[in-house]
């Protein structure tokens, strides 16, 4: 074999170098025969495993997104429970308010006045008792608001 190189080259070489090339060549082809397929073999590696691992990064982002949409629709399920009863609180506070002004609106018109012509002439009033009732009513409506306040 050393001879068809030294023939093929043109070169004139001695015994033992043409031996040694004529060696050597095919045991450089082998060689970077096998690393060409190394190569070829982890690219085509890397090109699947990048593939795959974005697909299950995709996965995992779909889950992430799906679990954040549900705590957010749960949150707002909350919110709007909890408006719900705020509002309730707050129409049965209003009523209540109401009922009681109204309550010492008719207190306060049930209370004589002074007699026609006479300005200083007074009907006599019971201030004890008027007096004694709007305080009740205005303990009944700080406790009801000390209930609505501890229910929220």
């Amino acid at each position: 074999m050393g001879f068809l190189i030294s023939l093929a080259l043109g070169w004139k070489w001695p015994g033992w170098a043409a031996r040694l090339f004529g060696w050597a060549v095919p045991v450089l082809v082998a060689l970077l025969s096998v690393g060409a397929m190394i190569a070829l073999i982890y690219h085509k590696g890397e090109a699947a495993g990048g593939a795959k691992s974005e697909v299950q990064a995709e996965k995992a982002h779909a889950k992430t997104v799906a679990a954040a949409r549900t705590d957010e629709r749960q949150a707002q399920a909350t919110v709007d429970a909890i408006g719900k009863r705020v509002a309730a609180a707050d129409d049965k506070t209003d009523i209540l308010v109401r009922t009681k002004i109204r309550e010492m609106h008719d207190a306060l018109d049930a209370t004589p006045g002074r007699l026609a012509g006479d300005p200083s002439s007074a009907v006599p009033v019971d201030a004890d008792g008027v007096r004694d009732h709007l305080n009740a009513l205005i303990v009944d409506a700080d406790r009801s608001a000390d209930a609505a306040d501890a229910e929220r």
